[in-house]
């Protein structure tokens, strides 16, 4: 496992840096103002400083989440009313007593290493692009890597604040680095935005299921979309037709599905193959599936790769266990790749701690080099880095300016199925330290990979194109 430096480490060391020196100033020139009466009551434990130094301070001194709220130089009634009326609402005040809390004009200048500079722009606070709004600091937990880092970014629009339902998704937000907790904001407003709109009338149209795979196949090639075949048992009760019941008519997943062909089937259909009539599930294509209920997914959406026309997804009812909500709208986002490929994708991105891996840009020059080394392991039924150090200048010069070839490595346990040994090599990378920090760390491109041995081990391999600068 080769070194990985982690740029938030990095930019957090600079922030600890700074009030280290002994003498930062914080200027409050501009942050005298004339503001209505608040629309709610405050909370009487909840202070503002108008201090960054002593914030600082302070939020290390209790260890605490540091909440910065950056308001324009010439506060507006945007400003005014995010103050007033959304940080002054009792479940906001409620949840600020856990910080330690600070408002700043955008101007705000310190000295640092013998210099006077605007601390908005310090690479640390780059998310925010000089813009109003608020940064999340952490010094609540001494241990992680991202200690003293900034951790949450959130620029408020030129003419809008974040409501309080934002804010308390904002405040709300567990132990993370920047990029996981930004995208588990997102996710939380998705799934917010979702519980909302259920309670407004839906007027979706009804979806069109097949009942003939050939049928089904044609309309997705002359389509150019993805074919989602849902093998179910006849009966109410089959597992089938309880996923279609109880998963597959949320509004979330409806909505994915409209850029899917569907076709129902039952295990026992049959298509006809040079002359023969063949059951479909017996069809190597779908050997995958082990013969059982469930979802598989065939690509005639991208005719100009390599997986165009094959199986690219599987997705059997294990154990007889139904696909949750959260785990279809996961199959159903998958970048477009192979089975193995997209299989891997999906074991990483349902973890329960969400690594961060997969949220950047799904790389086809790293995919293919992760397939090659899977197959490589695989053919020598050895895990492991092998020649990494030939295979690390090669992709490096590959990749844009700035990034760098990273990878981790992992395999099976003998026998298992494609899925179950996908989840076994995410389950290997948490075991591992520096592994785990490769996997949950957010990359600008990646690719991931396995391929089966013929003594029945799966080996999995993650190639990222992690940032230096």
């Amino acid at each position: 496992m080769h070194s990985h430096m982690c740029r938030q480490w990095l930019l957090g060391g600079l922030i600890r840096g700074m009030w280290a020196v002994g003498w930062l100033m914080a200027s409050t020139s501009n942050s005298q103002e004339t503001s209505p009466p608040p629309c709610q009551p405050k909370h009487p434990h909840v202070v503002w400083m108008s201090h960054y130094g002593e914030a600082l301070q302070m939020a290390e001194r209790e260890k605490k989440m540091l909440l910065l709220v950056f308001h324009r130089s010439e506060i507006d009634a945007v400003d005014k009313h995010f103050q007033n009326c959304i940080l002054s609402h009792p479940e906001i005040q409620e949840r600020l007593t856990r910080y330690v809390c600070a408002r700043l004009p955008v101007d705000t200048r310190i000295r640092f290493q013998g210099k006077t500079i605007v601390l908005m722009e310090h690479p640390a606070f780059a998310p925010m692009a000089g813009h109003a709004g608020v940064v999340v600091i952490d010094y609540a937990h001494p241990e992680a890597s991202y200690y003293g880092c900034v951790v949450g970014a959130f620029p408020f629009a030129a003419d809008a604040c974040y409501s309080v339902d934002q804010m308390k998704v904002i405040l709300d937000l567990p132990a993370g680095q920047l990029a996981q907790r930004q995208q588990w904001y997102v996710e939380r407003m998705r799934r917010w935005a979702e519980q909302f709109l259920e309670k407004a009338p839906k007027r979706l149209p009804p979806l069109r299921w097949y009942n003939d795979y050939r049928t089904a196949y044609q309309a997705a090639y002359q389509s150019r979309r993805m074919l989602l075949i849902l093998f179910a048992d006849p009966g109410d009760q089959s597992l089938g037709n309880r996923f279609e019941k109880e998963i597959l008519s949320d509004p979330a997943i409806q909505e994915k599905l409209a850029d899917y062909v569907l076709a129902k089937l039952p295990r026992d259909a049959r298509l006809q193959q040079q002359g023969e009539s063949v059951v479909l599930l017996e069809h190597p294509a779908f050997a995958e599936m082990l013969g059982l209920e469930g979802v598989a997914i065939v690509d005639l959406a991208h005719e100009d790769q390599k997986q165009y026309g094959t199986v690219v997804s599987v997705f059997p009812f294990l154990n007889g266990q139904l696909y949750t909500l959260e785990q279809t709208l996961v199959m159903l986002s998958l970048p477009p790749g192979t089975l193995t490929q997209r299989t891997l994708i999906y074991a990483v991105r349902i973890h329960p701690e969400r690594p961060a891996s997969t949220t950047g840009q799904f790389d086809p020059l790293l995919a293919q080099e992760a397939e090659n080394h899977s197959a490589y392991q695989a053919r020598i039924r050895l895990q492991g880095h092998h020649h990494w150090n030939v295979r690390f200048q090669r992709i490096s010069q590959l990749l844009p300016g700035g990034l760098l070839a990273q990878e981790v490595c992992a395999e099976s346990w003998p026998g298992q199925n494609l899925l179950e040994a996908a989840l076994e090599c995410v389950r290997s990378w948490r075991l591992s330290s520096g592994h785990w920090s490769a996997v949950r760390a957010a990359h600008p491109r990646y690719g991931y990979d396995m391929k089966k041995g013929d003594n029945g081990v799966w080996y999995a391999t993650g190639i990222f194109a992690r940032s230096v600068r």
